[in-house]
């Protein structure tokens, strides 16, 4: 049985490569348009914005798969399935649409509502962040399975009793006993030091 240690490599690892490499050129090209003149790259940042945010997500899923209880591990296995799947599939787009990539880009840079007709290349580093988002999607499946068979935090994380009732069936704090002229301490142990 693989522990959590192995889900947090199988995830963050990816998760964390694939965020990083957002950073870089994802396309190359040019655009045939007047205002636009020589080489055009375009980072995955600029590609695809929404790659680094569903690798927080990610992320933030396999937190809540550490931690939860049962109902929240198995919604946090779906969450956790759902972004590393939608990242690869935005990569893929970028690696497997260079042109339409360059195009945007530079629609965006001059302003303009349609993209001009351009050339792209996608760039090795697209091609390793496919590579990646697979490596994502497969740790999000093992621990989506690993997780089936973990314990929650343990009895210590549980919400203690709550505090006494007062008259009217409301909670009472420490404060309210003191300003009844209480010792909310009196007959409580000492803690073990």
């Amino acid at each position: 049985m693989a522990g959590k240690r192995a889900a947090v490599l199988a995830v963050a690892v990816p998760a964390a490569a694939l965020a990083a490499l957002t950073t870089r050129g994802w396309a190359v090209g040019h655009a045939n348009d007047v205002l636009s003149q020589g080489a055009i790259a375009v980072t995955g940042t600029e590609a695809m914005p929404a790659v680094i945010g569903l690798a927080i997500v990610a992320v933030a899923a396999l937190v809540a798969l550490l931690t939860g209880g049962r109902a929240i591990r198995a919604a946090a296995a779906a969450l956790l399935l759902a972004s590393a799947l939608g990242a690869l599939a935005l990569v893929l787009l970028v690696a497997l649409r260079p042109e339409q990539v360059v195009a945007d880009a530079v629609a965006r840079e001059l302003a303009r509502t349609t993209a001009p007709a351009a050339t792209g290349a996608a760039t090795v580093v697209v091609w390793v962040a496919v590579a990646v988002a697979a490596l994502l999607v497969v740790g999000a499946v093992l621990a989506a399975s690993w997780s089936r068979r973990w314990a929650g935090l343990g009895s210590r994380y549980e919400r203690g009793s709550p505090p006494p009732a007062g008259p009217r069936g409301q909670a009472r704090s420490a404060w309210d006993e003191l300003t009844d002229g209480q010792d909310p301490t009196a007959g409580r142990e000492p803690p073990d030091g």
